[in-house]
């Protein structure tokens, strides 16, 4: 069945608040102490082989590897009759993008100390860009070939988990930014979603 207007909005709105909620948390009481005991017990442990890994997991959450894999879930919703979810994919993903951009630079936050950076990032914390991307761009995709209910949640939890983790290896984000990003994207994909 396909979700009302206000249905999407009512269940989106509880992810928008709970991503919104962590901004003024994240650097005060305990949940900043929280991050900050996660963030240097991961710190701690990072080897070589793990933040190898981390390079290459974080890549799958650029742009230039998001991108296409939209354009070719687009492709085969177009060939299977669905051509108004040909261009779903990336209207989804790049109208979050720029929302989170916007959201991000109005909460502002900072990120973890420079010394502990393995690559260097771009713009603000909160919330993170790439485990926004790559939860967008996994639900957009999956929206685009049909894929609903368990399987597409599941997908976009594994795609935020392994993002996150992979970010906070690097050492360029807090794990509430990842939290945030994971909540504002699934707040987006449902507000976005089209009908079947």
């Amino acid at each position: 069945m396909a979700m009302t207007g206000w249905r999407r909005i009512a269940v989106a709105a509880p992810a928008f608040a709970a991503a919104a909620a962590l901004a003024p948390a994240a650097d005060h009481g305990w949940l900043a102490g929280a991050d900050r005991r996660a963030f240097e017990a991961v710190r701690a442990r990072r080897g070589e082989t793990a933040v190898k890994a981390a390079r290459m997991v974080s890549a799958l959450a650029e742009p230039y590897v998001a991108y296409p894999v939209l354009a070719l879930a687009g492709v085969r919703a177009a060939r299977h009759g669905r051509w108004w979810q040909a261009g779903a994919p990336c209207l989804v993903v790049v109208s979050g993008a720029l929302a989170r951009r916007r959201l991000s630079r109005i909460i502002a936050r900072e990120r973890p100390p420079a010394q502990a950076w393995l690559i260097e990032p771009e713009g603000f914390s909160l919330p993170s860009k790439h485990t926004t991307l790559a939860v967008l761009a996994v639900g957009a995709t999956a929206a685009a070939l049909g894929v609903s209910g368990a399987p597409a949640r599941a997908a976009t939890v594994l795609a935020a988990a392994g993002i996150g983790a992979s970010r906070v290896c690097l050492g360029v984000h807090w794990p509430s930014d990842v939290v945030a990003g994971w909540l504002f994207a699934e707040g987006w994909l449902c507000l976005t979603s089209q009908p079947p």
